[in-house]
């Protein structure tokens, strides 16, 4: 029975994994459900994929129950947490569509899986689930610069006008897949940093990806991607001052060599060839889009301050936009000002432990991988974070699964050290998934089904507000 029980454990796990790099590799390139079979958008696909990584992970959670605990919260930080869950429970109760908040409790809960079993995976075989981590984002980002490039090529060659933000085809609204290159960008020069590597030509095609990669933040034109990631380099360097030098140094090489190949591709070469090639441009000043957003938030909190409108409400109660294209002040107005600031004191309180653990004085005495790392992590967070602030990082799919890989990796590298043996088996972990599971699908069914079943309006939720919330909403 052991031998049967660890066979089970490792063929989930591998199928949890695999369905990550589905949904982390592909999922920004491909299509991954057949369109004759079932047509759905980009947005849609990375949905359900991401469904079906939270439901396994669930699943796994209340089949196996484990021998070690990868962190151990103090009980004030307990008690938190059972708050937050209680005040969301109690304003999804009371929300418009109480079925619809339901879905982005359950999902986050499940995404807090996500991040534990990313930590165990880490605590199990740190450095090569590192790599692995790093070749699936190279990998992802590999597809994703082939597609555009060879876009940008035929349209070149061709004289045809290429309009932004084609060739980025993977994604339904080019924000997200700024928030996709946010989450990637400090991971993904690590190999650079720690790696003596025997073949000058793999360093050098590596700057040259990230030169390449980094001409495609220019290109999609996000003045808050790139304020969010001066201000996340500023942080960083404000904290790790020169031990962050060698990862920063690296950073402003690739701004200045992204900066100059954009204006060598989409200004130089489309004039001397006489062909048009229409970009977005981040020297325009229109923010009252993000303004009359942020006023509708205020007003609903000042409306609804102890429980918020309800879970994912904005998209019912705004006539703009689905969601308000900021972390704080959507937590805030949907779940209620307890709720939200009981979260960001959780947030704050890990960022200390954090900072209190990996300081200059402690990270001196690290491996190279390991300071590197804990840099990376840091800066990566910190950047993400600020874009949260002027956009949905916290709505999207994709985005969402790699904020709990990278938080699930933070708490893999703090607590790898400190990890104890539990002597009696929590039963909790198992029966809240148990409980997730059974919300989560019950929630998301029938959409899934309306879709499923060749309804015109797929996954149809019946706002009335503009852009995705869990699903696009077909009008």
């Amino acid at each position: 029975m052991p031998i049967i029980r660890n066979n089970i454990d490792m063929l989930l796990k591998n199928f949890i994994f695999c369905t990550f790099i589905v949904l982390v590799c592909l999922s920004p390139n491909l299509k991954i459900m057949p369109q004759s079979l079932w047509p759905t958008n980009f947005h849609d696909d990375k949905r359900l994929v991401e469904l079906l990584l939270i439901i396994l992970l669930l699943l796994y959670n209340m089949m196996f129950i484990k021998k070690f605990q990868s962190l151990t919260l103090k009980r004030p930080m307990r008690h938190c947490i059972y708050l937050v869950i209680t005040f969301a429970i109690a304003s999804s109760y009371l929300a418009y569509s109480p079925r619809h908040a339901l879905i982005e409790i359950s999902l986050f809960a499940g995404l807090i899986y996500l991040a534990l079993f990313v930590a165990d995976l880490y605590y199990e075989n740190d450095t090569p689930f590192i790599q692995k981590v790093i070749y699936i984002f190279w990998a992802s980002i590999f597809l994703c610069m082939l597609s555009f490039y060879v876009g940008y090529i035929a349209a070149t060659v061709s004289f045809t006008p290429l309009t932004w933000p084609a060739p980025l085809t993977g994604f339904t609204n080019i924000r997200s897949f700024n928030q996709f290159q946010l989450w990637t960008l400090g991971l993904i020069t690590l190999p650079l940093l720690t790696v003596d590597f025997k073949n000058t030509n793999t360093r050098k095609w590596l700057h040259l990806g990230l030169m390449c990669w980094w001409v495609l933040l220019f290109y999609s034109a996000s003045r808050g991607a790139i304020l969010s990631l001066g201000l996340g380099i500023l942080i960083t360097a404000m904290i790790y001052r020169k031990l962050a030098w060698p990862f920063i140094r690296l950073q402003l090489a690739y701004i200045a060599a992204g900066f100059f190949g954009y204006h060598v591709l989409f200004q130089a070469v489309p004039y001397l060839r006489g062909s048009a090639i229409v970009t977005g441009t981040v020297m325009r000043d229109s923010t009252s889009d993000r303004i009359e957003l942020w006023s509708q938030c205020l007003n609903f909190i000042q409306n609804h301050p102890f429980l918020g409108i309800g879970p994912m409400h904005f998209a019912w109660y705004s006539n703009t936009n689905a969601h308000p294209h900021n972390s704080v002040l959507q937590l805030m107005a949907e779940w209620g000002l307890p709720a939200a600031l009981l979260i960001l004191a959780v947030t704050g309180y890990g960022l200390l432990c954090w900072l209190r653990k990996f300081n200059i004085d402690n990270l001196q005495h690290k491996t190279k991988l390991d300071c590197n790392l804990a840099i990376a992590l840091f800066f990566t967070v910190m950047s993400s974070f600020a874009y949260s602030l002027v956009d949905g990082v916290i709505v999207m799919p994709i985005s969402q699964v790699l904020m709990f890989t990278i938080i699930g990796l933070m708490i893999g590298y703090y607590t790898k050290d400190n990890v104890t043996e539990v002597k009696r088996k929590s039963v909790f972990m198992p029966i809240f998934a148990a409980i997730t599971l059974v919300a989560l699908i019950w929630s998301t069914l029938p959409e899934i089904l309306q879709s499923a079943s060749g309804d015109a309006k797929r996954f149809s939720m019946g706002y009335s507000a503009a852009g995705p919330r869990f699903w696009l909403e077909v009008k």
